[in-house]
C-alpha cells in the first residue's frame, strides 16, 4: 500500500530530502530529519516558508524528493549549525555516495 509523505517525519524516515526553489532558478535541498528536528516532525513540509539567498523573495515550490546516492554524484545540501548563543546557521556539505 502506498502511502503519501505528509510530514516531516515520514519523509524523514525515508531519507529523504526537501527541496525549496525560487522563480529565479536557485534551488537548495535540506535533509527531511533537520528540518524535523527545528519545526517538529508533524508539520507538512510543503507548508514551510523559505526565503531565497539570491533575491531575497519566498520560496515559490517546496517539494520533498527521493535522492538515488547511485545517479548522483554530488549534491549539495545545507545543514543546520548551532550556536552557544542559541542561533543556527545553515552550512553547505557535499552528499556524496557512501
Amino acid at each position: 500500500m502506498t502511502r503519501t509523505i505528509d510530514t516531516l517525519a515520514r519523509a524523514a524516515r525515508h531519507g529523504m530530502l526537501v527541496r525549496a526553489g525560487c522563480a529565479c532558478g536557485n534551488q537548495r535541498h535540506y535533509r527531511a530529519g533537520d528540518l524535523a528536528a527545528l519545526v517538529g516532525g508533524g508539520r507538512d513540509p510543503r507548508t514551510l516558508r523559505f526565503r531565497c539567498s539570491q533575491c531575497d523573495r519566498a520560496s515559490s515550490t517546496v517539494a520533498v524528493i527521493e535522492i538515488d546516492l547511485n545517479r548522483v554524484s554530488s549534491l549539495k545540501v545545507w545543514k543546520p549549525m548551532s550556536f552557544p548563543d542559541g542561533t543556527i546557521a545553515w552550512t553547505p556539505e557535499r552528499l556524496r555516495r557512501g
